[in-house]
């Protein structure tokens, strides 16, 4: 059985087994050497040493890197052979009668696998979790916006107590133009006094007084699913002369609202933000006012009733609420058996 020697100079020389404890000289660069053996044999005894050719890469170490870069694609089903074929290539890379080389390659075989292996449980987990993260977290903000909406309704009720009507639409100049929308007059209900005080009633919303106080609009009247640059809001009134809301400078009382106001509308949350500060709402005229199809809420949007509760409606591009339904609950007194959805 032959022995390898191995030189420092980086040469591998083969030599018969009978050679063992033997000194000899190294082919390439004359260094001296010593052949393995259990004893040592006279001095000036030279064994004959035999030049082996080059090493070959393991083949097991190459399918252990190549499976280890698959491994990030097919996870687990690739990354465990790449860990086993990068062990077996080791220990063969390790036995000098092999003769093969690649322990590089098969040490980053073993460790792409693993780490696919060990990282696909938490993907997995996460990919199974992410789902219902983002609802509970949706329903958290749906939960806010409801919250929101109440707020507003009992602002609404707190102004019938001192004005016995609901607050007009707009406020209007003498000429009959709107200056300001129903959500500044609600700011006194809402502990916001002192921006109250600091808009001009009797200038538009966009007058050079009253357009900076735009910028500074109640986080009430903002849905947290609605991340919309600017002060902008989606809680609107359907304005209509046989609404809540008629489109002139006088409210509506409660004695008014015949239909129930269980079964009227109050605020919506609209498909389009306006400026919060802007007279500007839905009307009930053809065609039927956009609601909640750019609301984040899956598969509907809140609204408030005039009674003060908050109800969810469903509503979608493919399920969208009947415009015969939106009518009856826009009016206050059309005398319609409605079924509040």
């Amino acid at each position: 059985m032959a022995i390898v020697v191995r030189c420092e100079c980086g040469k591998e020389l083969r030599t018969a087994d009978e050679n063992a404890g033997r000194r000899a000289h190294c082919p390439a660069c004359q260094r001296e050497l010593i052949v393995p053996k259990p004893t040592d044999f006279p001095e000036g005894d030279f064994a004959s040493l035999e030049e082996l050719g080059p090493r070959r890469i393991s083949g097991k170490a190459v399918a252990s890197l190549i499976l280890g870069l698959l491994s990030f694609v097919a996870c687990v089903f690739t990354g465990v052979p790449a860990i086993f074929l990068g062990v077996f290539g080791l220990g063969d890379i390790e036995n000098p009668r092999k003769r093969v080389k690649g322990k590089g390659m098969a040490i980053t075989g073993i460790v792409l696998g693993g780490l696919s292996s060990f990282l696909v449980v938490p993907a997995m987990l996460i990919a199974l979790l992410l789902p219902a993260v983002q609802a509970a977290r949706e329903a958290a903000r749906r939960a806010m916006c409801t919250n929101n909406l109440k707020q507003i309704t009992l602002a609404m009720h707190q102004y019938v107590a001192k004005h016995n009507t609901f607050p007009p639409a707009a406020t209007f100049d003498r000429a009959g133009k709107p200056l300001l929308s129903w959500r500044v007059l609600l700011l006194p209900y809402l502990e916001q006094h002192s921006l109250y005080k600091a808009f001009h009633l009797d200038e538009p919303w966009d007058s050079p007084n009253n357009k900076p106080l735009g910028d500074q609009m109640p986080t009430v009247f903002q849905c947290p699913s609605e991340q919309m640059p600017g002060a902008m809001t989606t809680y609107q009134v359907i304005v209509d002369p046989r609404a809540l809301f008629t489109g002139d400078p006088s409210g509506v009382s409660v004695a008014k609202v015949t239909d129930g106001t269980s079964n009227t509308l109050l605020v919506v949350e609209a498909a389009s933000p306006v400026p919060w500060s802007k007279p500007e709402d839905l009307s009930l005229a053809s065609p039927a006012p956009a609601l909640g199809m750019a609301s984040k809420h899956p598969g509907g949007f809140n609204v408030s009733m005039a009674d003060g509760s908050v109800r969810f409606f469903k509503h979608s591009a493919s399920n969208p609420i009947s415009p015969q339904l939106l009518k009856e609950l826009v009016t206050r007194a059309g005398g319609e058996a409605v079924r509040v959805p």
